[in-house]
């Protein structure tokens, strides 16, 4: 007994030893571009003690007994490293330092796990395969913007985002873009949310902006996106990715002011519910109070998105979000052109009325499942709805001038419509991973349903003329002397509900699509893409003489290949097809809409090579592409209305982009990031219903354009914590949508809307837990266009304005 007592005794002595030694082991771990990385675990082998990594990377372990360990390193996203260290007297620390290089094999399934790097670099993406991929290694053209970036910018809607991206700049105003040469927006576009289809951009909710106040990065997969999600714009596809739970605590708030009145206020905090990490959570919180710079346009926006993640085993992780999003305000129809001078009026000028207002709210619910059956098997669902309102009340314009050609008098249309739309999405494949023989494939089974539907009960108001005195007078604003009063609409005169109204609240559309997608490995260089999909798209409805149902059914094929020449350079080639089916009621009563003949359905292809690289140790990403896309059909909204107040159609037969781009992502050295781009874009009409337009560049499509964003944050201790940014952006003149007429003549002309050139600065100060910023955009006034339509509604750029934040983490 005495011997069992003395046995165990040593044995503690050992244990207190071990646990109270004089050995310690500390180090930093980085990423590939040479940021530190946060929340990575390190582990001691031998006796399973672990530190987690602090936001710069640095990690200690103390009071270690001497002896030999095997140190790890680990994190999601990443490939494991080992280290072993032997700790004596004579060498009582070691420092051990490690550089992960992320994997795709590592990576999420799903996206549900919060993004832990903090670059302006975005190494793996879901939009390009369906599946978790390191960027360069898929056979397209993939752009991001990432959070750090978009904090950095201050900006707080998607339209301030994509001036960043190669190939991408505004169309209007609205959620309305160019990507490679075609309009993506309105009844051309819409945008993803974690790769399901939102509300935001198609339909009614083309006039509402994304705030980006819960968003891990903005994504833009350039080319036709068919193969992987349906009728989608040949250009590209928008995907917002939200943030995700981490499994670390982190809260943070900021506090912002600036120009035209601007408050703004954010916070997100994050971390785990319980403490074996298996319930996590995230709560982002904007809320924006502004005049803005344009005149009776004031706003109001809030957004609330709480997410949850749960993972009840080792193998399945279920993560749920709620984004709710509230606009009070106007809704901004742009900048009248007064007798064809561009310059003729205040960029601050408008014809909203002071009781006008534009209200929308719009929730959102986003589940997905990752199960991993085995392990090469896992099976993969997601479902988004989407719900839309809106109240509004305006006066606009009917895009005419009452005394042309003048062009100083327009003619009005007041509008109200109060209306709902839902969205609907479920996708759901199987994930497979197998050999044959020597090539690796990783395959993908699976098919989404997506179905949109408007509000039966939503209705609308439309006057063009008013009764004074018993007589009919039309509604007219005068651009050169403008009144702005609270209006009496109750004399209105009240037109008959359009029949495009009636085909809109009366429409249900929805497709279902069966795909499959091989991912090989041909070699260690070669690899190859393979994808099928197989559309299957129904529109019910009611046409007045009883219900329909239109089916169209579309076989929409993918290829690609990478070829590694370096270690860090690949090789790239695709080919891609899109197709969008135009709404039915254009094939069944085109007259309706201004043509004698049935409209026909949109249909694209790309095909494009480049190369994409990782430089200076993988820090930097790059890509340079080319590429040319063909589309077929393209429908155009002439902006002229029949006399039941239908939109009036025209279509062109053939319009073909032809391009270049370069883009440069991530870090030169550790404290200077760098955001630079360029695109060389033709976009020519070749077949146009309007015979003036064959051979004329495609509309708001510019021939160059660049930007750059270069921040530098000094080491020297004198300047310690503090930081600089420069950048700006170029774009060049594009040619309105629609023909204007000459003033004095009346002769219809193409009209061009400027080149112009945008520089931005931003000073930075970081000390402790607190940040601090201050950004000066336009720094030289520039007066200039974003983009527009014609001489009705041109979409001017902000002046100069600035907006200082302070920001607090803990």
């Amino acid at each position: 007994m005495r011997k069992n007592l003395c046995a165990l005794w040593l044995l503690l002595i050992q244990v207190a030893a071990m646990a109270q030694g004089p050995g310690t082991i500390s180090g930093k771990v980085k990423s590939g571009s040479g940021q530190g990385l946060e929340g990575i675990t390190i582990l001691l082998k031998e006796h399973n003690q672990v530190a987690i990594t602090q936001p710069d990377g640095f990690f200690k372990m103390e009071k270690l007994s001497y002896g030999e360990y095997t140190v790890v390193a680990k994190g999601l996203g990443y490939k494991e490293e080992l280290r072993q260290v032997i700790l004596n007297a004579e060498a009582p620390a070691a420092q051990v330092n490690f550089s992960l290089i992320a994997s795709s094999n590592a990576l999420q399934e799903v996206e549900v796990l919060g993004r832990k790097e903090t670059t302006y670099k975005n190494e793996y993406s879901f939009i390009g395969t369906k599946t978790a991929s390191l960027v360069i290694d898929v056979p397209q053209t993939i752009s991001s913007v990432t959070k750090e970036l978009i904090e950095d910018q201050q900006a707080f809607t998607l339209n301030e985002v994509v001036k960043n991206v190669a190939g991408v700049n505004q169309y209007s105003g609205y959620d309305d873009l160019t990507v490679r040469g075609f309009r993506n927006g309105y009844e051309s576009g819409f945008r993803l949310v974690n790769g399901l289809r939102s509300g935001y951009s198609f339909g009614n909710g083309f006039f509402r902006v994304p705030l980006t106040v819960n968003l891990e990065r903005v994504e833009v997969l350039k080319g036709p996106g068919a193969a992987l999600f349906g009728d989608i714009n040949p250009g590209g596809t928008i995907n917002m990715v939200t943030k995700k739970p981490l499994e670390e605590e982190r809260k943070a708030l900021s506090f912002t002011v600036g120009s035209f009145q601007t408050m703004r206020s954010t916070l997100d905090f994050t971390g785990p519910l319980n403490e074996e990490k298996t319930l996590l959570y995230r709560l982002n919180v904007g809320y924006e109070d502004t005049k803005t710079f344009r005149d009776v346009n004031d706003r109001k926006s809030l957004l609330i998105a709480p997410t949850v993640t749960f993972r009840p085993s080792d193998n399945t992780t279920i993560n749920a979000e709620i984004v709710y999003s509230s606009f009070n305000g106007y809704l901004d129809r742009g900048l009248p052109i007064q007798g064809g001078d561009l310059y003729a009026l205040p960029f601050s000028f408008a014809v909203n009325q002071p009781n006008d207002h534009f209200i929308v709210n719009d929730l959102s619910l986003n589940a997905s499942l990752n199960h991993k059956i085995n392990d090469r098997v896992s099976f993969n669902a997601a479902y988004m709805k989407f719900a839309y309102s809106e109240d509004i009340r305006e006066h606009r314009t009917l895009n005419t001038f009452a005394d042309a050609p003048l062009n100083t008098v327009m003619n009005l249309r007041y509008f109200e419509r109060m209306a709902k739309e839902y969205t609907d999405n479920l996708s759901a494949y199987f994930s497979l991973k197998q050999n044959t023989g020597s090539i690796s494939h990783k395959v993908v089974l699976g098919a989404d349903y997506v179905k949109f539907d408007t509000d039966k009960n939503s209705t609308m108001f439309e006057a063009r003329e008013q009764l004074v005195d018993g007589e009919r007078l039309p509604l007219t604003f005068d651009l050169r002397n403008p009144m702005y009063k609270v209006r009496n609409t109750s004399n209105y005169i009240q037109r008959p509900i359009p029949q495009f109204f009636i085909d809109y609240i009366n429409n249900v559309y929805h497709t279902t699509g069966l795909y499959v997608q091989d991912q090989m490995e041909v070699t260690d260089r070669l690899g190859l893409l393979l994808g099928l999909r197989y559309e299957m798209f129904r529109d019910r409805r009611d046409y007045g003489d009883g219900e329909e149902n239109v089916q169209q059914n579309v076989l929409l094929p993918r290829a690609g290949l990478t070829y590694s020449l370096l270690e860090n350079l690949n090789y790239f080639a695709s080919y891609s097809q899109g197709f969008r089916p135009i709404n039915p009621q254009y094939i069944k009563y085109p007259e309706r809409y201004g043509r004698s003949e049935p409209f026909n359905n949109e249909t694209s292809y790309q095909v494009e090579t480049g190369l994409k690289g990782e430089f200076f140790q993988k820090a930097m990403f790059a890509t340079l592409s080319l590429y040319q896309i063909e589309k077929r059909n393209t429908l155009i909204n002439t902006f002229q209305l029949t006399e039941d107040g239908n939109p009036i159609y025209r279509q062109n037969g053939k319009t073909r982009s032809q391009g270049a781009e370069l883009e440069l992502t991530g870090n030169l050295m550790p404290n200077f990031s760098l955001n630079a781009n360029y695109a060389y874009n033709h976009t020519e009409v070749l077949n146009a219903d309007v015979s003036a337009e064959n051979g004329m560049v495609a509309a708001n499509a510019p021939e160059h354009s660049a930007g750059l964003w270069a921040k530098y944050i000094f080491n020297i201790p004198a300047l310690r914590g503090v930081g600089v940014a420069v950048g700006g952006n170029y774009v060049s003149q594009r040619r309105m949508e629609v023909q204007v007429n000459q003033v004095n003549t009346g002769e219809p002309i193409w009209d061009y809307w400027p080149s112009y050139t945008v520089a931005n600065a931003a000073l930075f100060y970081n000390i402790n837990k607190f940040k601090f910023s201050f950004n000066l955009n336009n720094v030289l006034d520039e007066q200039y266009f974003v983009g527009g339509y014609d001489y009705f509604r041109a979409s001017p750029g902000a002046p100069r304005n600035y907006m200082t934040t302070i920001g607090y983490t803990f």
